[in-house]
Parts: structure tokens; C-alpha cells; sequence
């Protein structure tokens, strides 16, 4: 279950390389609940929270509700918060934590960012690090707030950097056209988008709803072919 945080917010590019000729970007508070299930089993719930925090800024969390099984793999204390701020140009994450619910802290993250000198001060396995960062570097959940302001755009996707514990990773993201999807929560209109990892056998497929202001309603992982994980959207309140 712990590895599910990532799959669904491994994605897309950082808005920064962007400007938004007409309408600006806007995000929605909301929280959206998904089921997750690791080949055909269902691991428990996943639970996203999206937060205004003043005018620009905003809060955004993945909380695990893990079942029996999942419970076994993850801590139903396990949560990721990312602390950014909205710009007219795009997203920029401020601070970032990973808390992995357990009481030894090796596997916890931290990072801090500074714009004014494109470095993240942050933490990982108990150790402090300070490291360069390229502008627009996102986390592992200002990537899937970034990709719905990208589909607002009408910006097609491509290569993106994200700062995963204490290393930069690269993406392409290409778009796959478009699908109905229909589930327990209704009827949608999508965006599918495909991400892959330069080295990997791991390919990412999610489904994004126009109709929810681009927010996913379904992700898929495959390795070697094969899909192994499905994420899939159970109930969903706008703030």
C-alpha cells in the first residue's frame, strides 16, 4: 500500500514553463476517496484532501486507509502533505513531508523549498541534505495538482522532474486521446495520459474527468505488461 502514494502522483510536468493566456489556473478544495486494489485485491482506500490556505496558498494530503490486507503491508498512519503556492504562471511547492505512520523515522521525508535560491534544504533515511533544484521541480503530490492546471491549459504533456526522497527523476508523459469511463460514481468524459520513466518496465496510465476539473478518476500501473495496481475513484466532495 505504501508504494500507492507514488503511483498516484507520479505524473506529468511542472506548470512553470507555462503561461495561461486566458483564464488563470484554479484549483477546487475537495476530497476524493479511491479504492485501491494490488492484483484484483483490494489493499483498502487511498483519500485526498485539497485545502485553501489563504488566498495562493493551499494544503494538499493523501491519507491511507488501509483494509486487513493492505494493513499488513502499511500503516493507517501513513500521510503525505504538501504545503504550494499558486501562481499566475504555474505551481511551486513550498514545503513537503512524508510520514510513513511507523515509529522508526529512516523511511520520513522532509523538504523545504527556496525559490530565491533554487534549493530544497530537506531529509531522508535520518540524514540532512541540501540539494540544487532545476524551477519547476515538483513533489510527489504538487505533480498530480500540476497535471489537472496543465489539462485546464490545454497544454499537452512531456517531460517532467520530480524531487522523490534525495534524487531528481525524470518523466514522459504523453496524452492517449480520450475515454468514457463509467463506475459506481458516475459517468465521465476523460483525458488519458501515459507516464514512463526513462530505465523503467513500469508504465502509468490515468484517467482525468473534464467534468471535475481534471481531477483522476481512475489510474492504472503495469509492469512488464501487466497491470498490477488499479486505483479507482470511490466518492469525491468539493469544499
Amino acid at each position: 500500500m505504501r508504494r500507492l502514494l507514488p503511483l498516484v502522483t507520479l505524473t506529468l510536468l511542472s506548470l512553470n514553463q507555462w503561461a495561461f493566456a486566458q483564464d488563470p489556473p484554479t484549483l477546487k478544495p475537495y476530497i476524493a476517496r479511491y479504492n485501491v486494489k494490488y492484483r484484483g485485491l483490494s489493499g483498502g482506500d487511498i483519500v485526498f484532501t485539497l485545502k485553501r490556505q489563504g488566498t495562493d496558498q493551499f494544503v494538499f494530503s493523501s491519507r491511507l486507509l488501509p483494509n486487513f490486507l493492505g494493513g499488513l503491508f502499511t500503516s493507517d498512519q501513513a500521510e503525505d502533505t504538501s504545503t504550494l503556492l499558486l501562481e499566475t504562471n504555474g505551481l511551486k511547492p513550498l514545503q513537503f513531508s512524508s510520514e510513513d505512520g511507523r515509529t522508526k523515522t529512516e523511511n520520513d521525508i522532509r523538504y523545504q523549498f527556496d525559490w530565491s535560491t533554487n534549493q530544497v534544504k530537506g531529509r531522508f533515511k535520518d540524514q540532512d541534505f541540501t540539494m540544487s533544484v532545476p524551477r519547476g521541480v515538483q513533489d510527489r503530490l504538487s505533480i498530480q495538482l500540476s497535471a489537472s492546471l496543465a489539462l485546464q491549459a490545454n497544454k499537452d504533456p512531456g517531460k517532467l522532474i520530480m524531487l522523490e526522497k534525495n534524487e531528481l527523476q525524470e518523466y514522459t508523459i504523453t496524452r492517449q486521446g480520450s475515454e468514457h469511463i463509467s463506475s459506481d460514481t458516475g459517468e465521465f468524459d476523460t483525458v488519458v495520459l501515459k507516464s514512463e520513466r526513462s530505465g523503467s518496465d513500469r508504465v502509468t496510465r490515468y484517467w482525468y474527468a473534464d467534468s471535475l476539473g481534471f481531477i483522476p478518476v481512475r489510474a492504472e500501473r503495469s509492469t512488464k505488461g501487466t497491470v498490477d495496481i488499479v486505483m479507482e475513484l470511490k466518492s469525491i466532495q468539493f469544499q
